[in-house]
């Protein structure tokens, strides 16, 4: 073998071990990408543990506003002011309709033990305001839906107007109120 040859056959070897570490190296840089792109769903936990925080701050705001249209039905109920009682109906269909309902698909798309307890106090209390506006129906209907949403949780502490209770127990209270509100009906 004459000198160019050896120059020649060892630059093609040298090119050849350069190209096979270029080779090894991206196969390494690819590999680290997918290794990061599989962690990149712990790097999302915190906006969604954020995204939880604000579910629950809207779930007690909205549990609050609840609470205040049921105070104000039960009044014009007990008084017999069923013309205020009528009136106040379509402002409450508005704000459950707006608020309320969207708050609680996003409460079972997004749940935990918090904003299941939220979600489950925040029904009671919707059954329980159709419920104080003679609307027996739908608040049967929601009742019903509680049952079956929260067929695996009856047995959480929930904090219910005036007590704090198991969901079954709270329940049962409430379908007692529904018979007693038939009954009254009937008479």
């Amino acid at each position: 073998m004459d000198k160019r040859t050896i120059i020649h056959v060892s630059r093609a070897g040298v090119a050849a071990f350069v190209m096979g570490l270029a080779l090894l190296v991206s196969l390494g840089v690819a590999g680290a990408e997918t290794a990061r792109e599989e962690k990149s769903p712990v790097l999302l936990t915190p906006p969604s543990q954020e995204d939880q925080a604000v579910l629950r701050r809207r779930l007690q705001t909205a549990k609050r506003d609840m609470e205040g249209f049921g105070i104000f039905a039960e009044n014009f109920r007990k008084n017999g002011d069923t013309t205020t009682l009528v009136q106040l109906q379509n402002p409450v269909d508005d704000f459950l309709r707006k608020h309320v309902d969207n708050l609680l698909t996003q409460s079972f798309q997004h749940a935990n033990l918090e904003t299941t307890r939220l979600t489950a106090e925040i029904m009671f209390m919707k059954a329980r305001l159709f419920l104080a506006l003679n609307r027996g129906d739908a608040a049967r209907k929601t009742v019903a839906e509680m049952r079956q949403r929260f067929g695996s949780y009856q047995k959480i502490s929930v904090e219910l107007p005036g007590k704090t209770t198991t969901l079954d127990e709270g329940i049962r209270l409430m379908e007692e109120e529904l018979a007693k509100a038939d009954t009254a009906q009937k008479k």
